[in-house]
């Protein structure tokens, strides 16, 4: 997934356990136990797939990952995690959590997608 935030172009990939993957569109909320990570790295051109593209796609740009940005975490516990709509969070940057000010964004950023569970990522389709 390519996205563009206010500081930077990224590349993002959503992952969860069994009981996250397993929650599809309009089996919201999701059960207790869910984890969801999300991993952002920059974006970088890649000379070497654009050489192999060109024939086949003339004037493709292709990128790939760059430095790693980030690890986000989001965990379900309904009980322990009342006051933020039954999600805890956790934020690492070359492998250190983010310290208690960052997490405290967190939540009040997610609190649009509420009718989702205050998940942005969706469930994507097998192809």
């Amino acid at each position: 997934m390519l996205h563009s935030t206010a500081r930077a172009l990224q590349l993002s990939g959503a992952f969860g356990t069994c009981v996250a993957v397993a929650v599809k569109e309009g089996k919201i909320p999701f059960p207790d136990g869910a984890v969801i990570v999300a991993l952002h790295w920059t974006y970088v051109p890649s000379e070497e797939n654009d050489k192999v593209l060109v024939t086949a796609f003339p004037g493709a740009q292709s990128f790939v990952p760059g430095s790693a940005v980030n690890m986000q975490i989001m965990i379900k516990d309904s009980k322990k995690y009342a006051a933020t709509g039954g999600w805890g969070f956790a934020d690492f940057k070359e492998g250190k959590p983010g310290d208690r000010a960052l997490h405290e964004t967190c939540f009040p950023c997610h609190e649009p997608a509420k009718s989702h569970d205050f998940v942005f990522a969706h469930y994507a389709p097998t192809p």
